[in-house]
């Protein structure tokens, strides 16, 4: 059998080095964070997100090499890339797309809304069919989306909460700096609120807001808008210092790389009880797993200065980037049989599935926006 870490790394060529250009020595790309490179990169990192849910599998069972380590581990570091963006676009376009916040609700928050509610059902259909069972109240709560049965769908609750708090700050003021202190206010609100949550005591995590995955990547957002906002003094400072950038940030990373695992291994999120809320090992670990995921981000952002990574396949990914993500446990738990026996198998019909079902229901969206 193929080693998983190394069908990664090749799956990943495969699909990142077609239409990949590198800028001469003191050139920068144009544009390096134009709407078509970040896009598809987000819809990369969609996929990578399943490769993540399988690798925390595949690793219970077998030897772990470097890479499969390292694709556990790296879910954290895909949402905060999608955090980042999602705060830097929104800055972007509202300084650049006339009437943006008219429309943005529509626009924005239904374009989560609905791919939210259907790969809900579908996965509360898919589990019923294949013999799951939940109670009445776990139903009803699950129908309006008030606890979710597929906990891979809290990110689209996030980010809706998100873009209304960002919709309703800007919306309604136009003193820019004050929007801005109320959005970090908010943000860091969000994150202090979920961090009081902990964990479902039963393990399964419906609620909203109860684990860490609700909060230490959140703050990327924010940084987000603020790059966007000073994205212009930023560029002419990170072309003028960018070799020293490249390397202290690179070496940053590892460190706190190595840091994080300490940190998870030793503390983590996961030790609370009855008598103890476990908040000294929370802080613990997020002190160092958060300040890791922002250099990791600005780490991609100094190498998209010179690396344009973009290709039809990708521009296809970006599009249904969003889907790709609510729909995955929909096949990861229906062909869960194939594993860990048929590892290749699994990892190639659920991804071929999540595919084909994501372009369906993106068009099913399209097709309800445009009658808006």
């Amino acid at each position: 059998m193929i080693r998983y870490g190394l069908f990664f790394l090749l799956f990943s060529l495969v699909i990142l080095l077609p239409g990949i250009r590198i800028a001469g020595k003191k050139q920068f790309q144009e544009s390096p964070f134009d709407l078509s490179v970040t896009k598809g990169l987000t819809g990369y990192f969609s996929l990578c997100i399943l490769f993540h849910h399988v690798a925390v599998l595949y690793n219970r069972y077998y030897e772990i090499d470097a890479v499969s380590f390292a694709v556990e581990q790296m879910g954290v570091l895909l949402v905060g890339f999608f955090f980042l963006f999602s705060g830097y676009g929104l800055i972007i376009s509202c300084e650049t797309k006339e009437n943006y916040l008219k429309t943005f609700v529509i626009r924005r928050v239904c374009t989560v809304l609905l791919p939210f509610f259907i790969c809900h059902y579908i996965y509360i259909l898919t589990t019923l069919l294949a013999g799951s069972r939940y109670s009445m109240k776990e139903l009803v709560l699950s129908f309006f989306g008030l606890i979710l049965l597929n906990d891979q769908m809290w990110f689209a609750v996030e980010i809706m909460i998100l873009y209304m708090a960002f919709f309703l700050i800007f919306r309604f003021s136009k003193n820019e700096k004050l929007n801005f202190l109320f959005m970090g206010t908010f943000v860091l609100g969000l994150i202090i609120f979920s961090f009081f949550q902990g964990h479902d005591n039963d393990n399964i995590q419906m609620h909203w807001f109860h684990g860490e995955w609700w909060y230490n990547t959140t703050l990327l957002f924010f940084i987000g808008m603020l790059l966007a906002k000073h994205r212009e003094k930023l560029l002419v400072t990170a072309q003028k210092y960018y070799g020293r950038l490249l390397l202290v940030f690179s070496v940053l990373f590892l460190l706190l790389w190595k840091a994080t695992d300490y940190m998870l291994s030793n503390y983590g999120y996961w030790t609370e009880t009855p008598f103890d809320n476990g908040y000294a090992d929370k802080i613990l670990t997020l002190s160092v797993q958060l300040p890791m995921v922002i250099t990791f981000e600005l780490l991609l952002l100094l190498i998209l200065l010179k690396v344009r990574i973009h290709n039809r396949f990708l521009t296809f990914l970006g599009k249904i980037s969003l889907e790709l993500v609510l729909l995955q446990n929909v096949f990861l738990f229906l062909f869960t049989d194939y594993f860990p026996q048929k590892t290749g198998l699994y990892l190639l019909t659920t991804t071929v599935c999540t595919l084909f079902l994501a372009i369906i229901i993106n068009k099913i969206k399209l097709l309800i926006l445009e009658k808006k």
